[in-house]
Formats: C-alpha cells, sequence, structure tokens
C-alpha cells in the first residue's frame, strides 16, 4: 500500500490513529474497500502494532472499517445490493422498535430524543453533513435503546452501523446532500413516539423509510452499482 500518512510521536494514542485513519477515508485518500494492512500503518505511524490494533478496532466499532472472515480489514463498502438488505431487515426490525419505543418509552428517554432531534436540526442548518450524519445515527440509536430490549438494539447496531458509516463516507466526500429535507422526514416519527402512538410511529416510520430508501439509492450511489 501506497504511504499515506506521515512519522506521528509514538506517545500517540489509539484515538488519534483512528481519527487520521477516519480523516482519510471521509476525504477519499484511502478509499472504499481498500485493505488495511496494520504493519504497513504501523511503519507509516512510527507506532507499534498494538496502537494500530485498537485503533482499527475502534473504527470496526464505528462502521469506518469491516474485518472480513481471513481476518484481514478493510475500509468499509456496501454494494447496492446490500443496501436494499439492510432496508429489508430495516422495515421489520427497526419497525417493530420504533413501536416499541412509544409503547414503553419513560418520559427521561423522550426528552433525550427530542435533544437529539434537536441537534440534528443545528447540523442540518450549518450543513455539517459528517456531524448529520453521526448525530442521525444516534437519534436512530437512542430509539433502539428505548425499546429496553437489548437484544434488539444489538442487532439493530451490529447491521445498520456500516451502513451509516458508508453514507458518511459516500455522502461526505463525494456528493451533496439535502440535509433539511432529511431532517424533516424524522420529524413526524419523532411527535408519533413522544404522543406514544405506536401505529401512527409505524406508519410514520415506513414512509420516511420509503424516503430514506430512495435517498440512498440517488444519492448515496447514484445511478450505478457500487
Amino acid at each position: 500500500m501506497e504511504a499515506v500518512f506521515e512519522r506521528i510521536p509514538s506517545h500517540t494514542l489509539r484515538g488519534q490513529i483512528a481519527e487520521r485513519i477516519r480523516g482519510a477515508i471521509l476525504r477519499g485518500t484511502l478509499t472504499e474497500g481498500q485493505r488495511l494492512v496494520e504493519r504497513q500503518l504501523a511503519a507509516q505511524f512510527a507506532t507499534s502494532l498494538t496502537a494500530v490494533r485498537e485503533a482499527l478496532i475502534e473504527l470496526e466499532a464505528t462502521g469506518f472499517v469491516i474485518k472480513k472472515p481471513n481476518s484481514t480489514t478493510h475500509v468499509t463498502k456496501l454494494s447496492k445490493e446490500a443496501t436494499e438488505k439492510i432496508f429489508v431487515f430495516r422495515r421489520i426490525m427497526e419497525g417493530f422498535a420504533v413501536e416499541e419505543a412509544a409503547r414503553t418509552a419513560p418520559p427521561k428517554d423522550l426528552e433525550a430524543l427530542e435533544a437529539l432531534y434537536f441537534k440534528l436540526v443545528d447540523a442540518a442548518r450549518v450543513k455539517d453533513t459528517s456531524l448529520f450524519i453521526q448525530t442521525d445515527f444516534a437519534l436512530h440509536e437512542q430509539i433502539w435503546k428505548m425499546t429496553n430490549n437489548e437484544y434488539v438494539h444489538d442487532s439493530l447496531r451490529r447491521i445498520l452501523l456500516p451502513y451509516f458509516a458508508f453514507t458518511a463516507i459516500r455522502v461526505v466526500s463525494h456528493r451533496p446532500f439535502d440535509l433539511v429535507r432529511d431532517v424533516s422526514s424524522h420529524l413526524p416519527l419523532i411527535d408519533a413516539i413522544k404522543t406514544r402512538d405506536s401505529e401512527r410511529a409505524r406508519k410514520a416510520f415506513d414512509e420516511a423509510l420509503d424516503s430514506w430508501l430512495e435517498q440512498a439509492r440517488t444519492i448515496v450511489y447514484g445511478d450505478s452499482e457500487a
């Protein structure tokens, strides 16, 4: 792999390494699907293999890299076909989570959800796409947590985190994104959950999901298969 990174001090923490790699991914210096070789990264950063491995674990936990069955690590890349399958999963599992959140969530969780929505609005207003996508994921994860079912939360996080990360990679580095339109699609869902109307929440989610899927097809992938 061609050298991408400059030497960094030996005391640098894994978070700093992870942030540099994440930045390179979002800038397109490291490309979608590119293999990341630990020894090469350690040499470029002039740091230990342990520090690099820990940084890659952190990046995997946030969806920016994927560890493949043969133990190689690659920058996250999702095909259009994979994304379509993820949205089928979302309709079933996340739809259930939305209903449960509306039915069971305590007031403090509803307040936290509303706070995340306003943070999403603020990110849209300043046109900070990277922050918007991070906050969008946090908002959805808040809904999953509100089910009070760790199996639902863990399943949704494992499947959807790479999709949100890949959306960030594609949108931040390649394509414009209508943040105001996207944030407005969340409002009926948030309102339905806050009023504890599980049926209306499910309907609002299904309608929003159709919009998000169309955005994935046109904005994340354009007219080409990824």
